[in-house]
């Protein structure tokens, strides 16, 4: 309305200046306008990325515990990059491989070429059976984790040094299904990686050679 009213006046006057006045004042508001407005609705934050030296609450390293996968111990985390087969096919992290066990064999290739967040974000986006997943999704974790440490000698040396450390997926995330979120949680991948662990120094303790 304020600007109509303007415009009928700026229309009937003959002075120049008022007619500049006028475009300087109903443009500039436009103008000054950013270009984007990140809190309007529908507007998406960024995704936090693992910082794998970045220590949160929660994090505990010491003789007994080692709780949180970061810093000196990222390579615990399924978002660690390392290659490995597993059910035929060559991943580049756990987690590209976990996620892609969520389909059928002919759809699985995508995620042999797919970072860890690209992999997870694709099967939040791409259908599988839900139910039949819940069934073996553990299972799976369990072969993909020791596939994983059993096909790189130098991860196996590192698990086995951690002994008889607790081991337990702290994150800031809010998964208390495989680790665990403010102090509850299953902690599913932190007691799988402690049974890969055993399974390693029991493997090695009945290699020949190594018999008292």
């Amino acid at each position: 309305m304020q600007f109509a009213i303007d415009f009928l006046i700026m229309k009937n006057s003959s002075s120049p200046l008022l007619s500049l006045l006028f475009f300087v004042s109903t443009t500039t508001p436009i103008l000054a306008q950013p270009p984007g407005n990140p809190g309007a609705p529908g507007a998406v934050a960024p995704e936090k990325l693992p910082n794998w030296d970045e220590k949160f609450d929660g994090i505990v390293h010491d003789a007994n515990n080692i709780a949180g996968f970061v810093g000196e111990y990222r390579w615990l985390s399924n978002f660690f990059l390392v290659r490995f087969e597993w059910a035929g096919r060559v991943y580049g992290s756990a987690e590209a491989a976990y996620h892609s066990g969520k389909y059928p064999g002919a759809d699985r290739d995508i995620f042999t070429r797919l970072s860890p967040v690209a992999a997870r974000n694709l099967s939040r986006t791409k259908p599988f059976d839900t139910t039949a997943w819940e069934s073996r999704k553990v299972q799976t974790m369990h072969d993909i984790v020791w596939s994983k440490f059993s096909q790189n000698p130098k991860l196996a040396r590192k698990l086995l040094a951690t002994g008889g450390r607790y081991l337990e997926e702290t994150n800031w995330w809010g998964d208390k299904v495989w680790g665990v979120y403010r102090g509850d949680g299953q902690n599913l991948l932190g007691k799988i990686l402690m049974d890969t662990r055993a399974r390693l120094s029991n493997e090695r303790a009945a290699a020949p050679g190594n018999e008292k």
